[in-house]
């Protein structure tokens, strides 16, 4: 099957009748693979008049669109519906996808690439949708790629020696694009090769005549340069073919054809042969990435028509040697220009000639390298330069192109490739997949370093190279004996770049080795020193450390070291002996950020969490040195993010608290939230007597001022209550937790406690009066505009209105899924999906229940939150009863009553949990339900999972 957009919508040559089914595929077709959100659909589908019924509407569309396409094609995914096309299963990602080959290949295969792209058109992309939005953009964006072929078309003809046919094809392509004024100057260069100079000056005039006319402007700079070749009577260019270059020949017949095969490379190589030519290009990375691998296979793949000089600079050690090794390179050591001087001199000897010039390994005479290539730039226009280097050159016109790491999957493919080359057993399986895939990723994905790794496979495993990561660093050489020495083992690869730096580069980096991942300048500066400024600039230009600049949004640029230079410059942080006073500097800055930054609460709630999970690897290590070195500044830290551990319900936060906690050293003022921190995580796996006993241990440890670590401890005592089914104490607890919250300035802790007590209330029985509270109590939150809370406040408005009002409950709780999932509000987005799930199944909606069921479990799953995972189980329970499935929810009632962990069963739910075992009892018979609850008691928890999800699966 293959979905067509290039032309009026289709499905393999067959049109699509439905003009509705049409504009849902063109939808789903701007994004393939993206789920896109039901309201959007009918928002696009019916612009600008909405059906009443809008998702019923939706649904009878995509069931008609199912048709068309056939199974497995149109996927629901909440919250919406996605288009899971194979690949060369939409006719505009085949057209990119050719159109990127033909830039890689030799100018016949070329022609009939673009040939095949151009077969893909059967009108303008999009047709009847093209002026309309969403579909403009993209439409346009089809339509130049269309134009960008077309031209690539003609110029395959010329780059063939095939110029008449290259002037059929323009001239038609012109009086269709009569402004695009890259086509004329490819006609104008067809005129001039197949020997009609009067009639390409005729070209030259008459585009000069419509864009002064039309446009009031004159000619580029590229069609004057051509009109002045045609006026000087200068001969038409030879055919690649024809060009003898006899010094040439005896270089390129030295360079490697074949160079090592490349993985995880192909978008790269594509897009540098793309830009050469358009200026010099450079590819700059950290040692090992993979530059010089990337820039033989872009020379291998040139169509340089007079061929590629590659000039070897690591052997050179002083910049005045550079010319001489280039000329040496072109097979022409003898040339001589007089006395002018040596970049003249390469100048002279390239001068004329249409050349692809690799300058490889230039980091350590940058300085002579853009000096030869701002020469050749203006004296040799024709010669195309890439050059690869640890930074930049900082020349006129430079094309930067980073070379980054592999992506995993490459990685993982190069890592089997060489160890299966180094040892023919070797083979990536289910056993060792996790350990290669870990050793990739410490080997930061960079090829020198998989493949120096990749050869230890003859003595190590897998898992044994992991486990002595880093120290290995040191000891993983290369196999090949004609290695060059900087790159034979991975500690020389950094030494190299080390030795290059002056001595404030070395000490900023060796002290920018304490960070455990990537950082803000602000942090550099707080840690490394006030100085880091400018230095950090020239360690990203060298390529030892990475910059994350994101344009598209507000926040501070990131930096990072890779895991190689990181151990490198922790080696060398040790030999200065700073590492103790780096080390608490950066625990210090992580306490200051988390203050500066504050609790995740109000307007800007959002972004202060975002900007603390940024930080998440900085405070991770900043806890680990400090739980030993300074218990009271780990304190501190842990008790700063009791916050994040009740909107993300972090499991190691959790964890950091009670290992503090159990190792009783002194945490000074910060035990008591230290405490709450760990309660948070009790109360959440399940284990209330535990989150009772940190509670009751917190408030003992309360001292003076700690007015906001005591409404924490109210408040998670309100929490356990409820769980436990005590619900006056809960209420008595959540109010006490209000006014020590107000007392404190601290809205939302307030805000939470109110909705303890709210659904306390609500739970005993007091609806009327709850109503108008859970209202009043959203307006407020709205008003504030925190949307951390705005998913609590919506929720607790549905959850009390679930007895009298299950409509408008439903409504109210599924937009606070919304809210949640929105902002990540991990706690009220699985709290919210349990009750979409309970009242999805009295309504005897049992595919949506499932589906929000599936949803709650898979949640609760991965946020270790045991407690409401019983609860959200209860429901499936319900719904597995309804559905007529009784053994499986005998077996799950069974498994439910079981558990010690949890909450009590109360109020209505307890009802209905009753009501639901009598029923189920009386059709299975007391011996068949007796049997099946006890199957449910004897599974383990995770088992207990396991058969609800395979029972919703049945659903």
């Amino acid at each position: 099957m293959r979905l067509r957009v290039l032309g009026a919508i289709a499905v393999d040559d067959a049109p699509v009748r439905s003009a509705r089914v049409r504009r849902l595929l063109a939808v789903l077709a701007l994004d393939p693979g993206r789920v896109v959100a039901a309201d959007r659909l009918v928002e696009h589908v019916w612009p600008g008049r909405p059906p009443a019924h809008g998702e019923a509407a939706l649904h009878s569309a995509v069931a008609r669109a199912r048709r068309v396409l056939g199974d497995g094609v149109l996927l629901t995914r909440p919250p919406g519906y996605v288009l899971d096309l194979p690949p060369g299963a939409l006719d505009a990602g085949v057209a990119a996808d050719l159109r990127e080959r033909a830039r890689s290949v030799d100018p016949a295969r070329a022609a009939a690439v673009l040939d095949e792209a151009l077969a893909l058109w059967r009108g303008p992309p999009l047709a009847e949708f093209a002026d309309e939005d969403p579909f403009r953009p993209v439409a346009a964006r089809l339509a130049e790629l269309h134009a960008d072929t077309e031209d690539a078309r003609a110029r395959a003809d010329l780059d063939l020696g095939r110029p008449e046919a290259a002037v059929a094809r323009l001239e038609e392509l012109v009086a269709a694009a009569p402004f695009r004024e890259r086509r004329r100057e490819l006609l104008v260069e067809a005129l001039h090769r197949a020997g009609r100079g009067a009639d390409a000056l005729a070209a030259v005039a008459a585009y000069r005549r419509l864009v002064a006319d039309e446009l009031g402007l004159d000619p580029g700079p590229e069609l004057r340069r051509l009109e002045a070749v045609v006026l000087a009577g200068t001969p038409a260019p030879v055919d690649a073919a024809n060009a003898p270059f006899a010094a040439l020949e005896a270089a390129n017949g030295a360079f490697a054809a074949h160079p090592a095969p490349m993985v995880g490379r192909e978008t790269a190589l594509a897009g540098v042969l793309g830009v050469l030519g358009d200026g010099p290009v450079t590819l700059i990375g950290p040692g090992g990435v993979g530059k010089t691998t990337l820039a033989r296979h872009v020379a291998a793949a040139s169509t340089a028509p007079d061929g590629v000089v590659v000039a070897e600079l690591a052997t050179v050690s002083r910049g005045d040697e550079v010319a001489a090794a280039v000329v040496a390179a072109v097979g022409a050591p003898g040339a001589s220009t007089g006395g002018a001087g040596p970049d003249d001199r390469v100048a002279a000897v390239l001068r004329g000639r249409r050349v692809l010039l690799l300058l490889d390994n230039a980091e350590h005479v940058v300085d002579a390298v853009a000096a030869l290539v701002t020469t050749l730039a203006a004296a040799c226009p024709t010669v195309a330069v890439l050059t690869t280097s640890r930074e930049p050159l900082g020349v006129p016109g430079e094309r930067v192109r980073p070379v980054p790491p592999l992506d995993e999957a490459a990685a993982v493919a190069l890592f089997a490739e060489r160890a299966g080359a180094a040892d023919p057993t070797f083979a990536v399986s289910d056993a060792n997949r996790a350990a290669v895939t870990e050793a990739c990723r410490r080997l930061d994905r960079l090829p020198l370093a998989l493949e120096l790794a990749a050869a230890r496979m003859r003595v190590l495993s897998p898992a044994e190279l992991v486990a002595g990561l880093p120290a290995h660093l040191r000891i993983l050489r290369s196999p090949h004996r004609v290695a060059d020495r900087r790159h034979r083992t991975l500690h020389a690869v950094v030494a190299w770049s080390y030795r290059l730096l002056d001595d404030r580069e070395r000490a900023l980096l060796d002290r920018l080795g304490v960070f455990a991942g990537d950082f803000t300048l602000g942090a550099a500066r707080a840690v490394a020193g006030e100085d880091a400024d400018a230095v950090l600039a020239d360690l990203v230009d060298k390529s030892l450390v990475t910059a994350s600049v994101d344009h598209t949004r507000p926040g501070p640029s990131r930096y990072a070291l890779l895991e190689t230079v990181r151990a490198f410059a922790r080696e060398r942080l040790a030999e200065r002996g700073e590492t103790a006073t780096l080390r608490r500097r950066h625990a210090e800055e992580a306490l200051g950020f988390l203050r500066r930054t504050g609790p995740p609460a109000g307007p800007d709630a959002a972004r202060r969490l975002a900007a603390v999970e940024a930080e998440w690897d900085e405070l991770r290590a900043a806890v680990a040195w400090a739980s030993t070195e300074d218990p009271a500044l780990a304190g501190a830290l842990v008790a700063a993010l009791v916050d994040v551990g009740e909107v993300r319900m972090t499991p190691e936060l959790f964890a950091w608290a009670e290992a503090l906690l159990a190792g009783g050293a002194d945490l000074g003022r910060s035990r008591a939230m230290v405490h709450a921190v760990a309660a948070e995580g009790a109360r959440f796996a399940g284990d209330l007597a535990r989150a009772e006993e940190h509670v009751a241990a917190g408030r003992r440890a309360l001292c003076d001022g700690h007015d906001r670590a005591a409404a924490v401890l109210a408040y998670l005592q309100s929490e356990v209550a409820g769980f436990a089914g005590r619900g006056a104490e809960s209420a008595r607890a959540a109010a006490e937790a209000e006014r020590l919250a107000a007392a404190a300035g601290d809205e939302r802790v307030r805000v939470l406690a109110a909705c303890c007590r709210v659904l306390a209330a609500a739970y005993e029985g007091d609806h009327d009066a709850t109503l108008a509270e859970a209202d009043a109590l959203d307006v407020a939150v709205r008003d504030t505009g925190d949307t951390l809370m705005r998913p609590w406040s919506v929720y607790v408005r549905g959850e009390v209105r679930v007895e009298r009002d299950p409509t408008t409950a439903l409504e109210l709780v599924e937009d606070a899924v919304r809210r949640a999932r929105a902002v990540g509000e991990q706690y009220a987005l699985g709290v919210a999906l349990v009750t979409v799930t309970s009242l999805r199944a009295r309504r005897g909606d049992v595919a949506a229940a499932a589906r929000a069921a599936a949803e709650s479990l898979e949640h609760w799953r991965g946020t270790g939150n045991r407690t409401h995972q019983w609860v959200g189980l209860r429901a499936v329970v319900d719904l597995l009863g309804q559905a007529g499935h009784d053994a499986l929810a005998a077996e799950l009632l069974g498994g439910l009553v079981a558990r010690r962990s949890g909450g009590a069963v109360f109020g209505a739910d307890a009802l209905r949990l009753a009501d639901l075992g009598a029923t189920l009892r009386a059709r299975l018979g007391a011996t068949e339900a007796g049997r099946a609850e006890r199957r449910g008691a004897a599974r383990d928890d995770e088992g207990l999972v396991d058969l609800a999800r395979e029972a919703l699966a049945r659903l």
